[in-house]
């Protein structure tokens, strides 16, 4: 089940906060209603994105009215964005991702947001409590552009 959270910041800008799984059930007709500026989209918070939720997340975004701006997004969205590059159409721009990260000294693991582009996890890797610099937990190909 999918959770949206919106909320108008005094410029009008609609920040939606989105989490849980997105399928074949994903509705936002609620912040196509409310969307008459730029809106975004905060994706941190979704766990799995079925092939039906896919192109209902597609059909959604390309449905804005304006500028979308998508952060945070979640490992399961990053992957979809680098397997369908267009997925968001044009007038998205895709600002970061929190990826998952490990420590290869002590083991900890971390979510960490890294800007949405080659390189990131490299030039934005988090620090581990253990003080050794965390490595992105996967191939840098399964979550960012390359």
């Amino acid at each position: 089940m999918v959770q949206i959270d919106k909320r108008k910041s005094p410029d009008g800008t609609l920040h939606v906060t989105i989490a849980g799984k997105i399928d074949e059930r994903f509705d936002a007709a609620s912040v196509l209603h409310d969307a008459h500026g730029k809106v975004v989209m905060h994706l941190g918070g979704v766990r799995s994105i079925s092939s039906l939720g896919v192109r209902a997340f597609e059909i959604f975004v390309q449905a804005l009215p304006a500028d979308v701006v998508l952060v945070h997004v979640s490992p399961a969205i990053a992957s979809q964005l680098t397997m369908i590059p267009n997925l968001c159409g044009t007038r998205t721009t895709v600002e970061s991702a929190k990826l998952p990260f490990t420590c290869p000294a002590c083991g900890a693991e971390k979510s960490h947001s890294v800007p949405f582009r080659a390189g990131a996890n490299v030039e934005h890797a988090p620090k581990c409590s253990c003080g050794v610099a965390m490595e992105l937990d996967g191939l840098p190909e399964q979550y960012l552009p390359m």
